[in-house]
């Protein structure tokens, strides 16, 4: 590999990585399928963290999330996930052989047993009230932000901890959060309700009592920015509380989209979501027969 090699350059390697696999027999429909498994990974970090994708920032938390999208999100089955990761593991083999990266995140991912495949962890209005009376009572200000932040703006987690303080426009009757989308000046416009604007404005004056001087809008005791594990162990602590510790961000966000999509439309949703494509945004909300029942017979009823 050359020194000046730029490992960012998803297509250069990609170009590289079928070489390696024609020298080593394999098909060219079997270089197209492992070509087609590491791209669509690119994008899903690419999406989820509004980020370039470096194969070096990849961690086996990364895989294992990405593993559960698959399942739940994308609604796979369990050989395909199956299949997803064995590619990406011998992507990072080859990685590895060529000194680009250090260490093999799939490595010790362990295959889905088809009896039991993860189930999808949904969230309904019932269970969204428990958590917030847990949040409200029992929560600090800070952890309070995080809930409704998530839950009623639906932003990543990679966003929420990099929202800063001069990131949040509130006046007496509305609000805007405006949410970077990754390098650049690009971001994105949220609405802030009546709840998240009263919940910030405590947190602003606790964090004004405490003479904390963080840019960043999530702090914790020991930083002046919140990591992606903190934020986590918040919402488990809260979630094991009230019987639900399948609690967290990916969670909050699909309740968002859910219930936007109740009162809006798709485009609304999307652009709320930050999704460059439609078609990631009609992933988080599954039809169900419910759903198209309701649809055919308001239609039968706006025509009668």
């Amino acid at each position: 590999m050359k020194d000046n090699f730029d490992v960012t350059n998803i297509k250069e390697l990609l170009q590289l990585f079928r070489i390696h696999l024609l020298e080593n027999d394999k098909s060219a429909g079997t270089c197209e399928t492992y070509c087609i498994n590491v791209r669509l990974f690119v994008e899903y970090i690419t999406e989820t963290f509004a980020e370039n994708f470096d194969p070096r920032k990849i961690s086996p938390l990364d895989i294992r999330e990405y593993r559960n999208y698959l399942l739940n999100v994308k609604n796979l089955s369990v050989n395909t996930v199956n299949n997803r990761i064995a590619t990406l593991n011998e992507f990072y083999k080859y990685l590895i052989n060529e000194n680009i990266v250090s260490a093999n995140p799939v490595e010790k991912i362990r295959k889905i047993k088809m009896q039991s495949p993860p189930k999808r962890v949904t969230i309904d209005d019932l269970m969204f009230k428990r958590l917030r009376r847990q949040f409200e009572h029992y929560g600090r200000e800070v952890e309070k932000v995080i809930f409704f932040l998530l839950f009623l703006t639906g932003v990543r987690v990679s966003e929420l901890i990099n929202i800063k303080v001069d990131d949040i426009v509130i006046n007496p009757r509305s609000g805007i959060l405006k949410v970077q989308s990754g390098k650049g000046m690009k971001y994105r416009e949220i609405p802030l309700n009546a709840t998240c604007r009263q919940v910030i404005n405590n947190y602003l004056e606790y964090r004004k009592s405490k003479g904390i001087k963080s840019p960043y809008l999530i702090t914790t005791e020991r930083s002046a920015k919140a990591c992606r594990s903190s934020i986590n162990k918040i919402l488990k602590k809260h979630g094991n509380k009230i019987g639900f510790p399948e609690i967290s961000p990916h969670v909050a966000r699909r309740y968002f989209l859910t219930k936007v999509l109740e009162v809006s439309d798709i485009s609304t949703a999307m652009e709320l979501a930050g999704h460059n494509s439609v078609q990631t945004t009609i992933k988080y909300v599954p039809s169900t027969e419910k759903r198209k029942q309701d649809a055919v017979t308001k239609i039968t009823n706006d025509i009668d």
